[in-house]
């Protein structure tokens, strides 16, 4: 599976779920929550119903994003999904996951929906949203949950609930999301899923998207979340090796075969840097390149 690419969809927006349709993002999401205020959260709810239905978007992966277990919200939204739109989806996002505990009871939750629906227990995953200091200290417990494939970060909840004095993200805060996406990187590797960067907001500078997706995708995330079309193009760019750099992967695999130590082009490789060339290749080949 090949999430590069996670876009958001307010749920209550019909024009927006239509052109989503067919727009060639790895993964797409209709939004119940922060997106949605409460009082369109209603008609959010009826016009998901009416517009999702599988067959008609382009993208591989749908998702909806349900409202935190805490909010008097949650109870429509499993409604919802037992309503038959759970036969259309791949994943419910979870936002503010603070404990195992959250994720055992959307587990029991999701359970109930899906013998409704007549599919099989654990067909639907869970993405888990870690945007408190509670998600991150817990976040290995959460990472290992059967249900839960994906880890993601939420930056403006997470500075909010850890008391940074800030309305935007600047150079003081960096340092603690730097920390929090570290954390959450390494527990989703250890537990072999997949590691989420939360949106960048400010859509209409590129360049700033741009940077910010090239340091996560450097430490080693899979994707990212997007609150626009217009950064799908660049997002897939950034996420995907440059066709030298698959080469490149191929030739150095082809060029140590199994051996102790090499020296190619006046650097030592050594079974280390085959690993990280193996990286390289398989996003490469996910991507779609042919070995």
């Amino acid at each position: 599976m090949l999430r590069r690419s996670l876009l958001s969809v307010p749920g209550d927006k019909e024009a927006m779920i239509a052109k989503a349709q067919s727009l060639a993002v790895d993964s797409l999401f209709f939004d119940l929550e922060d997106s949605v205020s409460p009082q369109s959260k209603i008609a959010a709810r009826a016009l998901i119903s009416q517009s999702v239905k599988r067959s008609l978007f382009s993208a591989p992966f749908i998702s909806v994003r349900v409202n935190a277990r805490d909010t008097p919200f949650i109870a429509d939204d499993l409604a919802l999904l037992s309503g038959g739109l759970v036969r259309e989806i791949d994943s419910i996002i979870f936002p503010k996951i603070n404990s195992i505990d959250d994720c055992n009871w959307m587990d029991d939750q999701l359970a109930s929906v899906e013998k409704a629906a007549g599919i099989a227990v654990g067909t639907i995953a869970i993405d888990a949203q870690i945007e408190s200091a509670q998600g991150l200290q817990n976040v290995n417990q959460i990472a290992g949950h059967p249900r839960v494939i994906s880890l993601s970060f939420g930056p403006l909840d997470f500075l909010a609930d850890i008391g940074a004095p800030t309305l935007h993200i600047n150079e003081s805060t960096q340092a603690i999301i730097n920390h929090a996406l570290a954390q959450i990187l390494i527990a989703a590797r250890a537990n072999g899923i997949e590691a989420l960067d939360g949106p960048t907001v400010d859509y209409k500078n590129p360049e700033t998207f741009e940077r910010s997706a090239l340091t996560i995708y450097s430490m080693g995330f899979d994707g990212k979340w997007l609150i626009h079309p217009s950064q799908i193009e660049l997002c897939h760019k950034v996420f995907t090796p440059t066709i030298e750099e698959f080469k490149s992967a191929i030739a150095l695999l082809k060029d140590y075969e199994g051996q102790g130590v090499i020296v190619r082009d006046q650097v030592m490789v050594d079974a280390a840097s085959i690993r990280m060339a193996q990286v390289v290749m398989s996003r490469g080949v996910a991507a779609g390149f042919t070995l």
